[in-house]
This record gives structure tokens, sequence and C-alpha cells, in this order.
């Protein structure tokens, strides 16, 4: 079975020797409070957008600090483009990883939150969280680094409100597996407010 297609979660083993295989990610680090980055706008205009710094700042201006344990998740409404794969990896060329373009973090992003902030993931709504730029691939290197996994190809994000919801990550405990397809799911108290912007 393919590790790493669709929703799915690459563990640190997946690039950092001597850190966790997917079987190894203890429960409380697949559950957690989620913070969703809204960028929909900003990918629209940039369609290589990068969550930056700035992105986290006006994250924590509106809703306070981001909370211990959380799963940090970039919305750039990506998921919109399954199930195909030419639109999913913008490109017409899917067997060359270095024509996609897509949405995704950038490391000092990804760098100032895990230096600062204590998460259990970072996450995002199309297939990476690094630009496919060449090999290094340095925001999974830096993520794997702190024991951190990744979330990639999340969808429905938009049925979530940006703060204040509960994520599931039922990963799959393949043994030696350096990550695996799952079902994410995420809980929220009902609000009025939110469920009136729903129905528009």
């Amino acid at each position: 079975m393919s590790e790493h297609t669709l929703t799915h979660v690459d563990a640190p083993a997946h690039m950092s020797v001597g850190k966790e295989y997917i079987n190894e990610i203890p429960l409380e680090k697949l559950i957690g409070p989620v913070v969703v980055l809204d960028v929909k706008r900003k990918a629209e205009m940039v369609q290589e957008y990068g969550i930056s710094i700035t992105d986290l700042f006006d994250w924590e201006r509106r809703f306070g600090r981001i909370p211990d344990g959380a799963a940090v998740i970039m919305n750039s409404g990506w998921d919109r483009r399954h199930p195909h794969p030419y639109a999913v990896f913008n490109t017409r060329n899917i067997s060359n990883l270095e024509t996609y373009r897509v949405p995704s973090w950038t490391f000092e992003a990804a760098d100032w939150l895990l230096t600062n902030r204590r998460v259990i993931a970072i996450g995002v709504d199309s297939p990476s969280v690094d630009f496919y730029t060449g090999e290094t691939l340095p925001v999974h290197r830096r993520i794997f680094r702190d024991s951190v996994i990744a979330l990639e190809g999340v969808a429905n994000l938009d049925s979530l409100p940006l703060h204040g919801a509960t994520i599931y990550i039922p990963a799959l405990k393949l043994y030696k597996g350096s990550g695996t397809p799952t079902r994410i799911f995420a809980t929220f108290p009902k609000c009025r407010s939110f469920l009136h912007k729903l129905k528009k």
C-alpha cells in the first residue's frame, strides 16, 4: 500500500534517521486543538503561496497564542482541485516532481513555529508541506527534527472554524511505516454564527 497518497501523515522517520516510525507515534500526538490558517485569497493570487511568519502573527492577533499541542494547518482552498491530478499538482507533467507548483509552508514560518510554540503537527491541503524546488525538502526535515508529524492533502477545512476545534488523526499503525493514509476528522462546539456562515 502506498503510504504517501491523498490525505496522509508523514512520520518523522520518513526523512530522519533514528526518528519515530508511524507505529511509534503516541496517541497523544494524534489528538489536539487545530489552528486553521485561511490563505485562500492569497493562494488565488500566488499559486505557490508560502505560509509566512506574518500569517502566524495575524492568527495570534485574532485568536491569541497558538495553543500547546496544536496541529497548525494551511487552508489554501487547494482541496477543491481533487480528484484531478493535473489540477492537484498544478502541472501537465505529473511524472516530474520539479514541475509541481502548489502552495505550501516557507521554511522560516515552520522554523519560527517549531522554535516558539509546542505543536504536534504542521499541515497543508495541498500535496506537500514543502515546495517542489529540489530534493532537500527543508520544511520536512525541520519538522521531523523535532519529532513533529506532517499532514498533507487535508480536505474540507472550510467546514472548520479557524480556532476552537479538536483534530483527530487516526493513523494506521503500519510497522516501520514512514507514513500512512488517514481519515482526519475534527469536532467543535455548535455555534449559531458559524452554522449561519456555512448555510451561506
